[in-house]
């Protein structure tokens, strides 16, 4: 049975205490932490082994995912804490709106070795620039 290529979207389990709040931890291989920052690039990630499962620490990106020939936005902001899993296969890449560099955490599952390629952006296909500009506007 192969992977799922579809992107869920996972509300968090959390509790408070006091001030402080927990949230379920997420299994993972490695938690890789990232900083998303305001420049408009127009770039894709596709990873071929690994599942991209993100969560916005600081601030808010809308996420951009490439399915079906058509780019789909999911917001993730602090305030509302979700995790967002991406399987291999999928392109996607981030839109940062602030004035602030976006926070964000990547529990990543392997399924396979490291491609190099993977961490190479790509430019957003020709055919599709548009609608990624009008999402960035």
């Amino acid at each position: 049975m192969g992977l799922a290529r579809h992107i869920e979207l996972l509300q968090i389990q959390r509790s408070f205490s006091g001030y402080t709040l927990f949230c379920e931890p997420q299994a993972s291989d490695e938690t890789l932490i990232a900083e998303v920052g305001t420049d408009r690039i127009d770039e894709l990630f596709c990873h071929r082994n690994q599942t991209d499962q993100l969560m916005v620490l600081r601030g808010s990106i809308d996420l951009v995912v490439l399915q079906q020939k058509r780019l789909h936005h999911i917001t993730l902001r602090e305030d509302e804490p979700a995790w967002v899993r991406i399987p291999p296969g999928v392109p996607h890449g981030a839109i940062n709106r602030g004035r602030t560099p976006a926070l964000v955490v990547n529990a990543v599952l392997r399924h396979g070795p490291n491609d190099p390629r993977d961490y190479r952006p790509r430019r957003v296909p020709e055919a599709l620039l548009d609608q990624w500009r009008s999402l960035a506007a």
